[in-house]
């Protein structure tokens, strides 16, 4: 027998430890990284979010087994989070690449079903386990802002070392405390990203907290009275010193996303206090100067662009009103980064890219209108729709996830159905949000709500410019659960249950009770072992990745076989050990040992018909299949054929990457067929009329035909046409091209 008092103990216990796990989720999240796995930041943040979620889970259950009742608290979100969570069911049942669409992309896996699972019930774990009572989900709730914003404090301490060279991630990583432990790329002292791991999504992360960290500040201003107290008070120096600490890394980043995110969050939070305060006082701007709270901010308004003019800001255009432009020599030309392709680097801008993007994401839209091509499927599906336009950018061989505006994302992969439902989630706290302010009377009550809202709004900018991440989309979710915790005791907000709590007590655990509880336990244990497990695997796989990629393959053999041997249901470990024992079999082959190379040869094939019969839709692994077959040819040329048979299927799949294009005509030559490779490098050429490679393929074909007819005047046409191809190439595409050079002065 339980006492009941002892059972109510019991179940206060648990909800600490709940707690504790939220605070884990948002102060531990954005430190999550490590250079062992495939992914070093957004793989190991979404793990970690996994397992906070299991461990929640896990509580949860054995609160409700405590309470002997089931409960998950209703709330004015409901119908909105809902249908949005069947619109992503439904596109990953229609998916074209289901376990693409259930996991998410490999590596990130945000977006994937699975994520979408774990946001919404850390929303109902949240809302359910603390919406109750009083004044502790307001107490709780205002905590978790503050664990927040302390922590984007720390990520922001740790990502400005940078900016002057010194990093402490390569400290962590390689034991350096520099930042060569990047390449150029990602040269943290041009844009900084700390431990998010790119510019983008650092800003998005910050932008989201410093709005409610303003809101933060204003309510401690608001609470000392006197101007002596402000002076002494503690936390308003700290909030206020990270206040301009985080706005100069967002400016850091360089990202334009992440700054204009901030700002329109900024504008919303300071719209929403000024239509509480014209509710209370009428709109006078006499009235309106005169509460402190609109002083205060706009003291940090000035605060603020006295910071952008002194650094600088991510915009070009507005970049010759800094300080460091306009104390420039005045015959020294302003600096600025190029917005479309640069003569002197051929580097598209990033806005050039993003709009041909879009535009191949409304083609697939267009192609699959009503539930998309699949949840996180982009990658696939951008390959059969990519515009032409996008073969001429330095990016044209980049493999594109995502695109690059989480909006058409949606759209292209969910479908009118998905982004709609998304739409509406989002619209639906927006439009409650705004109930909350047209009714409030009290600015100082407003406040961090405001702040909250502001918050939301960054994410939906950034998110227009770019992609969602975890920390983003964690936000995302879990803002609105904040807002009702601080605003829900108001009312008609959220429905409290019709029974009460003590309904559901009893004095004694049951059979059914200890039934219950032990399998939430093993289920609890089975997720947790099999997210360790997966982990393990993605390190393994990251390994044998790396290795093969420096041609290690007997050391990347041992770390794929480990992989598969772990995840044997991971399609994208067996696509690169096929790969890695194709290579292997050339090798046994090499030094004369043709058992091993048989078996290897055999074990590479059936291994590569594996992965494409479960992925008939995945140009990724159909290209690894090409190299594989190409590879294995080697020894059995009768896989040259079915060499050529996939990347026609490849075509199909990608008919505008000119890339598979250029292949196929490598293997026409291989095969004997020099006449019609060359036609079908002029196709490669018409997709993409500055392909360098090509052209020069071009010339060497021709060349060879020269060389191998008999007939001098053929030749001499043969010679004529290579001569067209290799000066069109060294005028136009690539002057400095040394082989094209030696190449031209044999036939000359």
């Amino acid at each position: 027998m339980l006492h009941y008092k002892l059972m109510q103990t019991l179940s206060n216990k648990i909800i600490r430890v709940i707690r504790f796990c939220f605070y884990a989720l948002f102060i531990i999240t954005p430190f999550a990284m490590t250079n062992t796995t495939h992914e070093l930041f957004e793989f190991n943040k979404m793990w970690l979010v996994y397992g906070i979620s299991i461990l929640i889970f896990f509580f949860w259950g054995v609160r409700m087994v405590t309470e002997k009742r089931f409960f998950v608290r209703r709330t004015v979100l409901d119908i909105p989070i809902l249908l949005f969570f069947f619109s992503q069911i439904l596109a990953t049942i229609f998916s074209i690449d289901s376990h693409t669409s259930f996991w998410g992309y490999y590596s990130r896996f945000n977006g994937g079903l699975l994520s979408t699972i774990t946001y919404i019930f850390l929303y109902y774990a949240l809302v359910s386990n603390f919406l109750y009572k009083e004044q502790l989900p307001v107490r709780f709730a205002k905590r978790l802002l503050i664990a927040s914003s302390g922590s984007a404090l720390l990520v922001t301490l740790w990502g400005l070392p940078s900016h002057f060279g010194f990093d402490p991630t390569c400290y962590v990583f390689v034991q350096d405390l520099s930042t060569k432990c990047w390449t150029a790329a990602f040269d943290p002292t041009a844009r900084i990203f700390s431990t998010l791991g790119q510019p983008n999504w650092l800003a998005a992360y910050l932008s989201i907290l410093l709005v409610i960290a303003v809101s933060m500040f204003i309510k401690v201003s608001l609470a000392n009275k006197t101007l002596v107290g402000k002076f002494t008070n503690y936390k308003l120096w700290l909030l206020g010193i990270g206040l301009l600490l985080t706005y100069t890394a967002i400016i850091w980043t360089g990202s334009q996303s992440g700054f204009l995110g901030f700002w329109a969050g900024l504008f919303v939070f300071a719209a929403l206090l000024k239509l509480v305060a014209i509710q209370k006082t009428g709109f006078s701007i006499s009235n309106l100067w005169k509460l402190k709270s609109l002083k205060i901010l706009g003291l940090l308004w000035i605060v603020f662009l006295l910071i952008t003019f002194l650094i600088g800001n991510p915009f070009p255009p507005l970049q010759k009103y800094s300080l460091g432009n306009l104390t420039k020599d005045t015959q020294e030309p302003l600096r600025t980064t190029p917005a479309g392709p640069s003569l002197e680097n051929n580097i598209t801008g990033s806005g050039d890219i993003r709009l041909i993007v879009w535009s191949g994401a409304l083609d697939i839209f267009k192609a699959n209108p009503l539930f998309g091509t699949g949840v996180e499927t982009f990658a696939y599906a951008y390959y059969k729709h990519r515009p032409l336009e996008h073969n001429l950018t330095s990016e044209w061989d980049y493999l594109y996830n995502k695109a690059h505006n989480e909006y058409l994302n949606y759209l292209a992969t969910t479908g009118l159905f998905g982004l709609g439902t998304y739409l509406v989630f989002i619209g639906s706290f927006l439009f409650i949000s705004l109930k909350f302010f047209l009714k409030e009377k009290s600015v100082t009550n407003s406040i961090i709500p405001a702040g909250i809202v502001g918050g939301f709004v960054t994410i939906l900018i950034s998110n227009f410019f770019g992609f969602s991440v975890v920390l983003t989309n964690t936000y995302l979710f879990l803002l609105p659960a904040f807002f009702l915790m601080i605003t829900g005791k108001k009312g008609k907000i959220f429905a409290y249950p019709k029974k009460t709590q003590e309904t559901y007590r009893m004095n004694e655990f049951t059979t059914l009770q200890f039934l219950v509880f032990g399998i939430i336990s093993i289920l609890s244990l089975i997720l947790m072992w099999k997210l360790i497990s997966f982990w393990n695997a993605d390190k393994a796989y990251a390994l044998g990745y790396n290795y093969n990629k420096i041609d290690q393959i007997v050391m990347a053999n041992e770390y794929l076989e480990k992989a598969v041997s772990i995840r044997p249901n991971e399609d994208l470990y067996k696509n690169e050990l096929s790969q890695n024992l194709a290579s292997l079999a050339l090798a046994y082959a090499q030094e004369n040992n043709v058992q091993q190379a048989s078996q290897y040869t055999q074990r590479a094939k059936d291994m590569s018909d594996a992965v494409i019969r479960n992925n008939p839709n995945n140009i990724v692994y159909y290209k690894t299949r090409v190299r594989t077959l190409f590879t294995l040819s080697q020894l059995q040329p009768t896989l040259l054929s079915e060499a050529y048979q996939t990347i026609i299927k490849s075509q199909e799949l990608a008919p505008t990457d000119a890339k598979i294009i250029y292949n196929k005509a490598l293997i026409e030559e291989v095969t004997g067929k020099p006449e019609r490779a060359l036609e079908t490098l002029e196709e490669a050429i018409k997709l993409k009329s500055n392909y360098i490679d090509a052209y020069y393929r071009q010339a060497i074909v021709l060349s060879t035909l020269a060389e191998n007819t008999q007939d001098p005047k053929q030749a001499e046409e043969y010679r004529t046409k290579a001569r067209e191809r290799l000066n069109y190439l060294l005028t136009n595409l690539a002057p400095d091209f040394t082989q094209a050079q030696e190449l031209l002065k044999t036939l000359d």
